[in-house]
């Protein structure tokens, strides 16, 4: 059975647009657009995660307070069981956030960074979870 692992991530709105990374060749879904997110750590909540993953793969500090506005569960390959879930938390921004992927801990993960507005969201079928709440955000 595998073990149920948890992941933390942070999207980030700036205007009517939100901050999308592209998943590195070597990483794990490469190619694929995502909020920058990863796995939480033994000890550490959520909220925790998702600012340490996003410092680590972008070089930005965020603030230390963001709203939770979704859970997307992460199914094994039968598409019924799930094998991890992910907290997305929020940001809006007044100022255009800029990934520093050279300089980031971790910015090797991705292979570049971007801003996407809803007409232009170059977001994959398998994040369709994601996909809606990037959505309702835009809306």
């Amino acid at each position: 059975m595998g073990e149920f692992k948890r992941y933390s991530g942070v999207l980030v709105k700036h205007k009517n647009k939100v901050l999308l990374c592209k998943r590195s060749k070597e990483e794990t879904l490469p190619g694929q657009w995502s909020i920058p997110s990863g796995k939480i750590e033994s000890g550490e909540i959520p909220l925790e995660a998702a600012l340490r993953e996003f410092k680590e793969e972008t070089d930005i500090q965020l603030p230390k307070k963001l709203d939770l506005i979704g859970l997307i569960n992460k199914y094994k390959q039968d598409g019924k069981t799930k094998r991890g879930l992910i907290f997305v938390y929020y940001l809006e921004s007044k100022k255009e956030l800029i990934p520093d992927l050279e300089n980031a801990q971790d910015g090797f993960e991705h292979s570049e960074c971007g801003y996407f507005s809803l007409e232009n969201l170059p977001l994959n079928k398998n994040n369709t979870q994601l996909e809606k709440i990037i959505k309702k955000v835009l809306k």
